[in-house]
């Protein structure tokens, strides 16, 4: 009687330790399948507060490096082991052109196929063709380290430092978007990062750094994946098919996307991330989203073969018209006790301080004191009056409160400061300083080919911009000895005499 009492209490155990064990596994798959990835990609947040109005946007990368040298396509370079002289800016995306010329035969096919890895809604067949799979988001491949940049105005609702596969990542939203015709809320993520830069909670304008490019997650190669969804998407960033419906169908991660799993899903939920950024690139455009399988033609930019200084000039030209002040900046009229009155030098500076706003600040003007990397970038935009723009900029020694911050992001975004470190505190040489003035104030090249001074070579590293400075200043042969350290008081001379020839 004992033995059957006991055989019976151990197959009633048995049966509850199987039903526990059986609960144990459900509750372990649906925290795999169902709870996990929506906890890592997460949903709307932070409803209570509005990004800053929509006014367009900008590349979410605005440099790659040259791909055609092999020495740049080496996975382990980071952004700062590549010269800035070997980047390239960010060429458009063209579902057209990707396809065409696939076995790289020239320039521009090899670094847009080696820019865009993997287009919106393809396939890992590597074939660069649109709707050939279920992949929602583009690929934009650049070194580790590369910034990348928030498209539009925006607040940050999530920040993932590591999902379940490691996944490092960012998703913001943009509120008040038009899109067909309708204002909607949408929501572009960032993933694979190395690097996080941004908090939750926060509400910061497009142009700003949010992270830079990592190889993190489920990934091969340094690259951007770079999505749009849109508000009515389940969670952020959306994904459009699961482990258990990959397993359901027999295939692997990769096959599933090459096999379109998820694919109405995924065109329900999301929109084509670069065609949004070229479609509002200059601004503003209410009319309906561009068609998932046609190219647009809004101006973004080109890598041609040879890119011309006339095409730079007006790339840039465009670019920083939307820094340009249209008011009249009030100055006040500083003045300064180590400054003589009525001297020729008291005339010139003066003139700046007035007209320019030059040179705000109290106490003495101390002009044979060196000049500064800072003081030369934010003087000359104050005398061609280029506003300084909202955003913070991605160099890590300037902190977010600087004043400079503003300075430095316009000159970023024209090609005339780069890198990881801006060194403010930088003494500046003659050369420097009149290199600066040629790139901010747009000083055409000198016509000919004649060398104005006898002590300026032309390996010399600013020799373009010497001679184009001094034909503009109408300059007679002589000496300028370039690596001399400039003094404020011989920057004020420069600058004056700058403003008497434009004149």
């Amino acid at each position: 009687m004992f033995r059957e009492k006991l055989k019976q209490h151990w197959i009633e155990y048995s049966l509850i330790g199987v039903w526990f064990c059986n609960c144990v596994i459900a509750g372990f798959i649906a925290v795999q399948e169902v709870w996990i990835p929506r906890m890592d990609a997460g949903g709307d947040s932070y409803t209570h507060i509005r990004s800053t109005p929509f006014d367009g946007t900008v590349m979410p990368i605005t440099y790659i490096p040259d791909w055609t040298k092999t020495e740049n396509q080496d996975k382990t370079k980071r952004f700062e082991d590549i010269a800035i002289s070997e980047y390239l800016p960010l060429p458009t995306y063209d579902s057209s052109t990707l396809i065409k010329d696939l076995n790289n035969t020239t320039k521009i096919s090899t670094i847009l196929h080696y820019t865009y890895t993997v287009p919106y809604m393809g396939s890992y067949r590597f074939n660069y063709k649109e709707h050939d799979g279920s992949h929602l988001w583009v690929d934009i491949r650049a070194p580790i380290g590369t910034p990348i940049l928030s498209i539009a105005n925006w607040v940050v609702t999530r920040t993932v430092e590591a999902d379940a596969t490691g996944n490092k990542f960012v998703v913001i939203r943009h509120d008040d978007v038009p899109v067909n015709g309708k204002k909607v809320s949408l929501y572009s993520s960032y993933l694979h990062l190395s690097q996080i830069t941004v908090t939750e909670w926060t509400k910061i304008m497009k142009w700003e750094m949010l992270g830079r490019v990592g190889n993190t997650g489920i990934s091969t190669a340094p690259h951007l994946h770079f999505q749009i969804d849109t508000a009515e998407a389940p969670f952020h960033p959306y994904w459009p098919f699961t482990s258990a419906d990959s397993r359901t169908a027999g295939l692997g991660f990769f096959e599933s996307i090459n096999a379109w799993l998820g694919r109405d899903n995924a065109l329900k939920y999301t929109i084509h991330p670069m065609e949004f950024v070229n479609k509002h690139l200059w601004g503003v455009v209410t009319s309906s989203i561009v068609s998932q399988n046609q190219s647009n033609n809004t101006p973004a930019t080109v890598i041609s073969e040879t890119l011309t200084d006339d095409a730079l000039m007006r790339e840039r030209e465009i670019m920083l018209g939307a820094y340009q002040s249209s008011d009249v900046k009030t100055c006040e009229k500083k003045r300064f006790s180590d400054v003589k009155e009525a001297t020729a030098f008291w005339k010139s500076l003066y003139k700046l301080v007035d007209e320019n706003c030059l040179f705000q600040k109290d106490g003495i003007f101390n002009m044979k004191e060196s000049v500064t990397k800072r003081e030369v970038l934010i003087s000359i935009m104050d005398y061609y009056k280029i506003e300084p723009a909202t955003g913070t900029s991605h160099f890590l020694d300037v902190s977010i409160d600087d004043p400079l911050q503003g300075y430095v992001v316009v000159l970023y975004r024209q090609w005339i400061v780069d890198g990881n470190y801006l060194v403010p505190g930088k003494i500046m040489s003659k050369a420097e300083v009149i290199d600066m003035i040629v790139k901010i104030g747009w000083i055409p090249k000198n016509p000919s080919q004649i060398r104005i001074y006898s002590d300026t070579q032309t390996l010399h590293p600013y020799y373009e911009s010497i001679q184009a400075y001094w034909f503009a200043m109408k300059a007679r042969s002589g000496r300028i000895y370039p690596d001399t350290i400039m003094n404020r008081g011989a920057f004020v001379q420069i600058l004056s005499t700058l403003a008497k020839i434009q004149k």
